[in-house]
């Protein structure tokens, strides 16, 4: 696919059409990645949370072209942070934007800490890695149990978040390698 060189939609800014041709990439000076990509989700998104390709699309070029929340039988197929808030699909508030794959990410969301389902049971160390969970909107450990415990694109954590945060998510920088 050829690089796509002027875009006409900045990274924090959405659309309702497709613009920039989905699943184009966009290389920044600064050595970050991102895709263009449509909300396939009923929900919007909202800004720096992460999101992974529908493993329904394994087989098609389909699979880079669209994202949803995280689901347990996606998240092997973990897609990267949402740069801003993406409507639902069909809305007419903009389901297109970009998504980062790649490079430095300033606060990104963490998942809420020491919860049962899908939030962080200890603290989180400066490089660890971290990893989409199943009905949540944010990153915890990359080894919570699921359907899917190889990930071959990961989030690495920048900044440590102790286990005694409170209990919304929490926007730490990350490091994403989702390309």
């Amino acid at each position: 696919m050829p690089q796509k060189i002027l875009f006409e939609i900045g990274l924090d800014e959405v659309s309702d059409k497709d613009t920039e041709g989905v699943g184009v990439l966009r290389y920044a000076e600064d050595g970050k990645i991102y895709r263009w990509i449509k909300n396939r989700n009923a929900t919007a998104f909202t800004a720096k949370q992460p999101v992974c390709y529908d493993a329904g699309n394994v087989a098609t070029v389909a699979l880079i072209r669209s994202v949803n929340s995280p689901v347990t039988a996606d998240l092997m197929l973990q897609a990267g942070i949402v740069m801003t808030g993406i409507g639902k699909s069909g809305g007419t508030t903009g389901c297109y934007g970009w998504v980062q794959v790649q490079g430095y990410c300033q606060d990104a969301l963490v998942a809420t800490p020491n919860t049962t389902a899908g939030g962080i049971t200890a603290a989180i160390a400066l490089g660890s890695n971290l990893a989409v969970i199943d009905g949540k909107t944010a990153l915890a450990h990359e080894s919570v149990v699921t359907t899917a415990p190889v990930y071959s694109n990961i989030f690495t954590a920048l900044e440590a978040l102790a286990a005694a945060t409170p209990s919304v998510a929490t926007a730490k920088d990350v490091y994403i390698k989702c390309l």
